[in-house]
């Protein structure tokens, strides 16, 4: 694994309200004459006939308490940074198949060996710089998600592809920068909120 620079994300929400005051209004509504099935209230501007909705109350409860302000906050980030490694993980799955796929039939270890290499090259290639500058937290994410969607701890993965002895010195690296390549995804336990938001991507709650 790539030593991934810690970098500080700021996320900024916006809450959206719309204010409806009744200083807009010179009259009081009047009901539109019954066409087709639907039947608005209205008001005359001048010479403008403009229908009148009524929306329903909406209650803010305690938006500007510091620890719910600060539980929203840590959400959005959580979701923020699942939505920016998601797609590696399942880049490792689908690459990971494809490897097996293409592999089955391959005779001997040398070949298995220089496929192995050229799709490390390619996925080098393309995506080494956007994944140096994942944060740590970033990072994190990405070993837990990539054990998701493989089945697979990045420690046994990189183990399985390149060999005991690698795997153990990309664990010491990655110490070093504060991770764990043998963390693994817990979607019932500390990792149930991921989860949630993993659900929704996939469901297309949430778009990229």
């Amino acid at each position: 694994m790539n030593a991934i620079k810690n970098i500080f994300a700021v996320i900024f929400l916006t809450a959206l309200f719309f204010l409806i005051s009744p200083r807009l209004f010179s009259q009081a509504p009047k009901a539109l004459p019954q066409n087709g099935a639907y039947r608005l209230p209205y008001i005359i501007e001048g010479e403008d006939t403009i229908p009148v909705v009524n929306l329903p109350m909406v209650d803010i409860i305690d938006i500007a308490n510091p620890d719910y302000m600060k539980d929203l906050q840590a959400f959005y980030r959580l979701r923020h940074n699942v939505l920016k490694v998601y797609p590696y993980s399942r880049l490792a799955a689908v690459k990971l198949n494809e490897m097996e796929y293409h592999m089955k039939d391959m005779k001997s270890n040398r070949e298995k060996r220089k496929y192995r290499k050229s799709v490390e090259d390619q996925v080098r290639k393309d995506f080494e710089e956007q994944i140096k500058k994942l944060s740590i937290k970033q990072g994190d994410l990405l070993i837990k998600l990539i054990d998701r969607e493989t089945g697979q701890t990045s420690y046994e993965l990189i183990s399985q592809l390149k060999g005991s002895l690698n795997a153990f010195f990309s664990q010491g690296l990655a110490r070093l920068f504060g991770h764990d390549l043998k963390d693994k995804y817990d979607p019932e336990g500390e990792d149930k909120t991921i989860e949630m938001i993993v659900k929704q991507i996939e469901t297309g709650k949430i778009t990229f």
